[in-house]
């Protein structure tokens, strides 16, 4: 017969367990629970045991959550520490175009521009190529002429748009 253990032991787990448990990394489970301070609540085949109801808050409490920053919002910040977390977002974003991981919106403009003048322009003379060199019918130019027109009209308001319909459609997707 199996051997009858106190209830409190059932609550009480192995750094191990808490890491598989909650989906953890055994190293920061460890350095949450130094930092919260947490005491052992015994010793299971020689490794400290912690109770879940003292884990709890150093795992996912205030202290976790100022970890990572993806949890933070400045509106709910003192205002020292907004003031400095804007400033350090100034400064990242500095470092990022300087490192030329984040490009100006002008600049993301003027490259839109060369692109589009790129396509429009041999678009325009597309015509007159069909025409003299392949000896293509009218109706079969005015055919590609309206076909051309329609493409530059969806360009044009695509450009106008500033890629609205793109984001409906990426969410349209998940």
């Amino acid at each position: 017969m199996g051997t009858l253990h106190n209830i409190d032991d059932a609550y009480a787990w192995s750094i191990s367990r808490i890491a598989e448990a909650f989906g953890l990394d055994r190293r920061t489970v460890s350095a949450r629970i130094k930092d919260a301070h947490v005491e052992p609540a015994g010793v299971r085949k020689g490794h400290p045991t912690y109770r879940l109801q003292d884990i709890g808050t150093a795992l996912f409490g205030e202290s976790a959550q100022a970890l990572q920053p993806s949890m933070m919002d400045p509106a709910l910040m003192l205002p020292k520490d907004r003031k400095d977390w804007y400033q350090s977002e100034r400064e990242r974003l500095k470092l990022e175009t300087e490192l030329k991981e984040l490009v100006p919106a002008d600049a993301v403009a003027r490259g839109y521009a060369d692109l589009v003048k790129a396509v429009v322009n041999p678009l325009d003379s597309l015509i007159d190529e069909l025409e003299s060199k392949v000896g293509l019918s009218g109706d079969a130019l005015d055919r590609v002429q309206v076909i051309i027109d329609g493409l530059r009209e969806e360009m044009y308001l695509n450009a106008i748009r500033g890629g609205a319909d793109l984001d409906a459609d990426d969410s349209e997707d998940e």
